[in-house]
């Protein structure tokens, strides 16, 4: 689920450029006006991108006019159709950067390494603009490439310019990265051995993507085949607390051990990552939507002592659980 602070960016644009055009807009998005005055009011993907269309279509842009350029509608096509030639990885995000930049001029993509990294650069002249922005515009790309290369592309470190926004803890991580602000470029860092990842996609695969887009770019890409997503049932079938070794649950799978962990790793996961992201899905969304003490939270997560969910939690958000609460 999308979080009212998620819908309210969105809607911002809208209310700065057409602000007439929020009846038509939320009527076309399935969205009762009267739900948005609730304080838990939130979206599934499939309306968040309903939304996201009809407010595109209404000023034109499909980056809600973050960029010194308007990204008409249909960008976004176009933009998977000039990626989808790519030999591989590293191809597919100089054309898509060089692609935005033609679009939208600022913010400029750059793709470096440095530091043993390979990083995608925001290049801006002009005075840092809203995180909502940054947190767009990698959330296209990356959904994009994901796609291309047919797996989860693992972020080691991402930052942003400015500064956070107010009482919004949804800010501080994205797609499972903790977020660092107050710096002086926008980044997003990841492996380079990833960049030689061969691109597999055909044109009526294209067409499919197309068509469920954008509300399937909308959450961190998601596997639907192979061991990763096995595994991924096994835990969500299971409470954590009780969750089975990895010898365990290569058994479970009928498939060895050696041959489990090398499936894992090509799909640029492990096992521990794998419990590591659920734990962490369970913990943000029994903060937010159930009462239950942080001590209960941490045992039914399977930590023996709440100092270790403390830590782990700090680790994800930045935050102590009683004060990503608190909050809330």
């Amino acid at each position: 689920m999308i979080g009212r602070g998620f819908v309210d960016d969105a809607l911002a644009a809208l209310q700065h450029y057409a602000p007439a055009k929020l009846p038509l807009v939320l009527a076309t998005a399935g969205i009762d006006p009267r739900a948005l005055q609730q304080p838990d009011f939130k979206l599934d993907a499939a309306h968040y991108s309903r939304l996201w269309l009809a407010i595109a279509e209404e000023i034109q842009c499909e980056f809600f006019r973050f960029g010194q350029r308007p990204m008409p509608p249909g960008s976004f096509a176009m933009l998977c159709h000039a990626a989808l030639s790519s030999d591989n990885l590293e191809h597919a995000i100089r054309r898509s950067l060089r692609f935005f930049t033609l679009l939208i001029g600022e913010p400029r993509g750059e793709l470096i390494q440095r530091d043993g990294l390979a990083v995608i650069v925001l290049r801006e002249v002009s005075p840092a603009r809203p995180a909502f922005a940054y947190r767009t515009f990698f959330l296209i790309l990356y959904g994009v490439l994901c796609w291309l290369v047919k797996r989860r592309l693992p972020i080691h470190d991402i930052a942003f310019r400015g500064v956070p926004p107010v009482d919004r803890p949804d800010y501080l991580d994205f797609f499972s990265t903790k977020v660092r602000f107050f710096n002086q470029e926008t980044s997003l860092a990841f492996d380079p051995a990833l960049l030689s990842l061969k691109i597999h996609r055909s044109k009526t695969a294209l067409r499919q993507f197309l068509a469920q887009a954008p509300a399937n770019i909308l959450l961190r890409y998601r596997y639907d085949r192979g061991s990763a997503s096995a595994i991924h049932k096994l835990l969500r079938e299971t409470p954590p607390a009780s969750w089975p070794d990895f010898a365990q649950a290569a058994q479970h799978l009928h498939i060895s051990e050696p041959t489990l962990r090398r499936h894992l790793r090509a799909d640029g996961m492990s096992y521990s990552s794998l419990k590591e992201e659920l734990r962490r899905q369970y913990a943000l969304s029994w903060l937010q939507d159930t009462d239950k003490p942080v001590g209960l939270i941490a045992a039914e997560l399977g930590y023996t002592e709440p100092s270790a969910f403390h830590r782990a939690f700090k680790k994800w958000t930045g935050t102590s659980p009683a004060d990503y609460r608190r909050k809330l």
